[in-house]
């Protein structure tokens, strides 16, 4: 193999000259290379150097135009919620709930040398300060211990004034219920770091976007008349608690909720839990004879029973092992509305019976009875329904026994029988375009309000009657339950009512748990002597408010149409009442 022979020659006249070209180039690129590394350097430091600088110049022009360099010297923190929490309000603006703003002083232990001089100098400041635990907690050496909140502009810049660097003030979000505990179960409270804990304040938290403002349905005067008129009922009848709601019953919105004990929200630690409990939204209990209004639509609604047909009442009812008995035994043949009227359960277990199995219990099912209502409170129970499907369950389902519902539940469903036959879901907030489900008819809807205004007028809830309101309703009794049956000693009475009867607007359920007798009800506790008159009361305070005025009115006396039977037209009342009885807008 040949090699090509190189010129030993160059330019530079020998390979040393080669050498030293190359040698030169190389050195000076490495030179070159080293210069802009360093110039790579030089910027990267510039860079970092400006970013520093930012952020140090933006920290110090918050300290020097977003805060009082005093109170940044004091270690005056912003400790706002990230996120501001809805006022709530009622529906005429009136505020519920807001949050408000807070200095709190704290302290770093550490830094604190005279414990004893400077709780000395802070209880001249502040009379409220727990001294006591103030000079624990300043003797310890913990980095932050909270001494008090809610200061004053005056307290806090006094405090500011002593100087020393070892007292923290912080700026703390609260939230404050001017309603106190009018609304409590319905308006819920918030932890200290802003998370809803029941209510209204916790459903907010479920919501993707918040508004500056939350509306609600609720009128808080009618509210307040509420909460007074069972605050009083309880009161005089000695009872455990109740529970009143007030609802529109051409849209579902809730006007009133009451569950009664109640807290103040705004410190609800310092009552027992117990009195958190919303009983008109999350109690389940059997609530009586108001089942049997809706009995009677299912029967008339069915076709299998006539408005003029009788049924035997007059010796108890036998179905397997049990007997069915009356309380308000008229002991003779009595129609449909005769059986609503005077409370019977014979009747109204015949009317179930008349429907099969399975269309009583779709009836209750349409009717919402059967399952958890969706509501904007998160506190809501479960309906206790029979576990077998036979006729004692079914007979007992007629009267209002045997299963177990909420009163917000029993509520729902009697304003569907009174408001044409339309049932509407509760609501805590405004709607313009209420979205109902048919349930009965309105002819059958129309029988019902003929019957509950004569249980006012004649039946069993007379003491609910209000001059010049045209109420409707029906009473409920029910023995509470216990080990083995039932306490013969301990009952729930209700009230369904609405009015005004013509042409209904507003539906209420009053619930007292366990009244007494008292000698004005000559020691009688059924519902016709304590929640009737309550409702009575409710109604005589809450109409002139809801706008509905009252009117004298030209009734043909119950008591003689039922003399002269139930034949003649259902209807013709209803029009002969239409321009009588004024009603809200």
């Amino acid at each position: 193999m040949k090699y090509k022979k190189l010129p030993l020659v160059t330019a530079g006249g020998d390979w040393a000259g080669v050498m030293n070209v190359h040698s030169a180039q190389f050195s000076g690129g490495v030179a070159q290379h080293g210069v802009e590394e360093t110039r790579r350097r030089l910027r990267l430091a510039s860079i970092m150097f400006v970013l520093v600088f930012a952020v140090l110049g933006g920290r110090l022009a918050q300290l020097t135009l977003a805060e009082d360099p005093a109170l940044a010297r004091a270690g005056l923190g912003n400790r706002e919620a990230q996120v501001q929490r809805p006022a709530i309000v009622d529906r005429n603006g009136v505020v519920l709930a807001s949050q408000i703003y807070l200095t709190t002083l704290g302290a770093n232990a550490s830094e604190i040398d005279n414990a004893d001089t400077v709780v000395a100098q802070l209880s001249k400041i502040l009379p409220d300060l727990n001294t006591t635990r103030a000079r624990r907690l300043l003797a310890g050496d913990r980095h932050y211990v909270e001494l008090i909140k809610g200061l004053t502009p005056a307290q806090k810049r006094t405090v500011l004034d002593l100087g020393n660097p070892g007292l923290k003030l912080r700026r703390e979000a609260q939230r404050v219920y001017p309603s106190g505990s009018v609304a409590s179960h319905v308006v819920g409270f918030s932890s200290t770091d802003m998370r809803g804990l029941m209510g209204l304040e916790r459903r907010l938290d479920e919501q993707v976007q918040m508004s500056p403002v939350f509306e609600t349905s609720l009128d808080i005067r009618v509210q307040h008349a509420v909460r007074e008129s069972l605050s009083a009922a309880i009161a005089k009848f000695s009872a455990k608690g109740g529970g009143a709601i007030v609802m529109d019953v051409t849209n579902g919105e809730i006007l009133a909720l009451v569950s009664l004990p109640d807290f103040d929200i705004n410190t609800p630690s310092a009552t027992p839990l117990s009195r958190h409990f919303n009983a008109m939204t999350m109690g389940v209990y059997e609530l009586g004879s108001i089942f049997k209004v809706m009995t009677a639509a299912m029967a008339l609604e069915s076709g299998e029973v006539r408005v003029d047909e009788t049924f035997d009442t007059a010796a108890p009812l036998k179905i397997g092992r049990a007997t069915i008995n009356d309380v308000h035994g008229e002991k003779r043949p009595l129609t449909p509305r005769e059986i609503v009227v005077h409370s019977s359960n014979i009747g109204s277990v015949q009317l179930a019976l008349r429907v099969s199995d399975v269309s009583h219990y779709d009836f209750m099912e349409k009717l919402g009875l059967t399952r958890r209502l969706r509501f904007e409170l998160p506190e809501t129970g479960a309906p206790l329904m029979p576990v077998r499907w036979t006729d004692i369950e079914r007979a007992t389902t007629s009267f209002g026994h045997g299963f177990s519902v909420t009163p917000l539940h029993a509520l729902i469903a009697g304003a569907a029988m009174v408001n044409g036959g339309v049932l509407y879901p509760p609501r805590l907030t405004r709607t313009q375009m209420p979205v109902g489900t048919r349930v009965i008819s309105e002819r059958t809807s129309a029988m019902l309000r003929d019957m509950m205004r004569d249980v006012v007028t004649v039946g069993t809830g007379k003491k609910a009657n209000v001059s010049g309101y045209g109420v409707i309703g029906k009473t409920g009794s029910a023995n509470k339950p216990a080990r083995g049956g039932y306490d013969d000693d301990a009952l729930i009475t209700s009230f369904l009512g609405a009015f005004p009867y013509s042409d209904p607007r507003y539906a209420l359920l009053v619930v007292i748990d366990e009244p007494q007798g008292i000698a004005e009800t000559h020691n009688l506790t059924l519902a016709g002597w304590n929640a009737a008159p309550t409702a009575a009361e409710i109604v005589r305070r809450a109409a002139p408010l809801l706008g509905v005025r009252p009117a004298p009115q030209r009734l043909v006396p119950a008591r003689e149409k039922l003399a002269a039977g139930t034949a003649s037209p259902t209807l013709a009342l209803n029009a002969e009442l239409k321009a009588e009885v004024p009603h809200a807008p």
